[in-house]
């Protein structure tokens, strides 16, 4: 009897110590981004995700082509075009982006 109480004690500790493990190596490799963007019928916007750190240079291709949620309308808006991406914490290169980055609620 003690012998499966032991058991049942050890294995659960292990299966909490182990999600609790998963969870933090999740969070450290996910970055906060921001894509300048160009939408289907021209409007500009900046563009904000959390993703995998591996994905920062794959997400202009990622993006480009696909629907996404924005503060320009309660519906989705199709990406026709990126023109930067880059961690929220470094500011733009492109000196408009900096600009509609300003107007553009988080």
């Amino acid at each position: 009897m003690n012998k499966i109480l032991l058991f049942v004690v050890s294995t659960t500790l292990m299966i909490v110590s182990h999600q609790g493990i998963a969870k933090s190596s999740i969070q450290d490799n996910t970055i906060k981004t921001k894509c300048f963007v160009t939408l289907y019928g021209g409007q500009k916007t900046i563009l904000y995700q959390i993703i995998n750190a591996k994905e920062l240079s794959q997400l202009p291709k990622t993006l480009t082509n696909s629907t996404t949620m924005t503060t320009l309308s309660e519906e989705k808006q199709k990406v026709y075009k990126v023109t930067e991406c880059t961690k929220s914490s470094e500011p733009f290169k492109n000196k408009f982006a900096q600009a509609v980055e300003k107007i553009t609620p988080q």
